[in-house]
């Protein structure tokens, strides 16, 4: 975690620590906001690649050759400025399966006390409060009941089926609410919902699918990615955007970009910021 990094836009030439380097970055507590923030992050080879096929498993993962514990810390410490995490059914169903590659953040190893530190020094929760996107509601309730020291929030349309709703509320303490008069998630409708309840730094670490929802409804304004210098190939995988295509265009014009030469080994990275 020493080796430092490059800043390369805006062009300064400066040099950063690896850790802290996105603390600064989403808006402080007591920041005049209107509306939630609303940021997520992936990372990806150069071809694109956010997950492959795991051997033994149901679904895909991050591919070891990306996975790194420098971008890891990253995509931590955003986690540690949000009061509420959106996530999908499939991370719920991947968890029951006892697939999901990581517990929801903040992370509780030693390596991140700091960021918990960081957490209660601006007031925030222990951890942030959970979103679950889901039409479907295929949502494990063994899985939910894991995450009961936190607030937890199903978001769904409202053409929902109404026993599964049943099943969700009354055998967990998940809260429903609804965006949208269908069965799918309308996220223009989301930050309203939000907002009403009193969250501010919304971090959004679901997959391609709900990545294209709030691209969709408008609900997205910053997205961090980090690509690692390496082709992966491969003919079944993830980008992370998946869904029809998005009419506008949606534009993220670059914020800040950085060269990390430490991983992954004999490739190196760069984080880049988009967005607002």
């Amino acid at each position: 975690m020493d080796q430092e990094i490059l800043e390369l836009y805006p062009a300064s030439g400066a040099r950063h620590r690896l850790r802290g380097l996105y603390l600064n970055q989403v808006p402080p507590a007591g920041a005049s906001q209107v509306k939630p923030f609303i940021y997520s992050n992936f990372i990806s080879s150069l071809d694109g690649r956010i997950a492959l096929p795991g051997p033994g498993r149901s679904s895909h993962q991050v591919p070891p050759a990306i996975a790194n514990s420098r971008d890891w810390r990253l995509f931590q410490e955003l986690a540690a400025q949000a009061d509420l995490l959106i996530t999908s059914g499939r991370y719920f169903r991947q968890t029951a399966a006892q697939e999901a590659q990581a517990e929801l953040p903040v992370g509780q190893s030693a390596e991140f006390d700091d960021l918990r530190e960081w957490r209660a020094s601006h007031g925030l929760a222990p951890q942030p409060d959970i979103a679950v996107f889901s039409a479907s509601l295929d949502i494990p309730i063994t899985a939910i009941r894991e995450y009961s020291d936190r607030r937890l929030y199903i978001i769904t349309g409202a053409r929902a089926d109404d026993s599964d709703l049943r099943r969700l509320t009354t055998g967990s303490h998940a809260e429903i609410i609804t965006c949208g008069t269908q069965g799918h998630v309308d996220a223009a409708l989301l930050r309203t919902e939000l907002a009403a309840r009193g969250y501010r730094n919304v971090y959004a670490i679901a997959g391609p699918a709900v990545l294209h929802t709030l691209a969709q409804g408008n609900a997205l304004d910053r997205l961090y990615h980090t690509t690692a210098h390496c082709l992966l190939g491969g003919t079944r995988f993830d980008t992370f955007v998946r869904g029809s295509e998005l009419e506008p265009a949606r534009s993220m014009p670059l914020k800040a970009m950085y060269f990390d030469p430490a991983a992954p080994a004999g490739a190196g990275q760069t984080f880049a910021v988009y967005g607002q």
